[in-house]
């Protein structure tokens, strides 16, 4: 009988393991996880020699906190700065069982205080250092600032700019049995509050202003609720950026 609870117990920890999350070069990785109670988003890019940089920030339209350390195996090291000065230090493990997760030990360098981040991983998309939007013409900064006036323009009930930087015509399905066909400003201006309902108003701003998820379509704000690409005459110099999709 002893035998048998020793193999079960080998069987079952074989079973959980958790391997190291196998990081590929040249690729940001997005983890979305909780810190005293408050949403964070952190992100990192690899480099050659396991060495990372990136960000995290939170649902407010505070500056991204810059990161930088390394990975080696399962276990990362980060520091946290802000102004050229460090303000925090992450350690722990990255791995995958049933996710791709990475778990820390945050400290504050001030206070010394520490609080435990968990947090999975979300999305990864390859890219450069520099830039991490490849699919889109305008640096990231520039990008992420639109996406932050964005947030306050819907936030204010800006509806002229909303129409100003709108591509059009966008189809908007608002409910399973109703799409508005919006194919101008004076369309979209008629229906706005048709598709800034409350609700949506609330989805967008609770979402992340920085490190966003992108691919061939563009940057999506959200959960999809808003899709950015450049416009018809953007260029690496003047972007300009514009709404492309809403999904309220």
């Amino acid at each position: 009988m002893k035998k048998i609870i020793v193999v079960l117990l080998l069987f079952f920890q074989m079973n959980n393991v958790a391997y190291s999350l196998d990081l590929e070069l040249n690729h940001w990785y997005d983890f979305k996880g909780n810190l005293e109670g408050k949403p964070i988003q952190l992100s990192i890019f690899t480099l050659k020699g396991g060495k990372l940089i990136g960000s995290y920030c939170s649902f407010s339209n505070e500056p991204k906190v810059l990161l930088s350390g390394n990975v080696s195996g399962n276990e990362i090291y980060l520091t946290a700065s802000q102004n050229g000065k460090i303000t925090g230090e992450l350690i722990g493990r990255i791995f995958t069982d049933d996710q791709d997760r990475m778990n820390l030990t945050w400290r504050n360098i001030i206070t010394d205080k520490k609080s435990i981040f968990n947090s999975v991983l979300m999305s990864s998309n390859s890219g450069t250092s520099a830039k991490r939007y490849t699919h889109l013409l305008g640096s990231d900064q520039a990008l992420e600032s639109f996406i932050v006036t964005i947030k306050k323009a819907i936030a204010n009930n800006d509806k002229r700019w909303i129409a100003d930087h709108l591509f059009y015509p966008v189809r908007v399905r608002i409910s399973e049995k109703s799409t508005l066909d919006i194919k101008n400003k004076n369309q979209l201006l008629l229906q706005y509050d048709k598709i800034f309902t409350p609700a949506m108003k609330q989805k967008i701003s609770s979402t992340f202003s920085f490190n966003l998820f992108s691919n061939y379509q563009g940057v999506m704000l959200g959960d999809g609720q808003l899709w950015v690409n450049n416009g018809l005459n953007g260029t690496e110099k003047n972007p300009g950026f514009q709404i492309i999709s809403i999904n309220p």
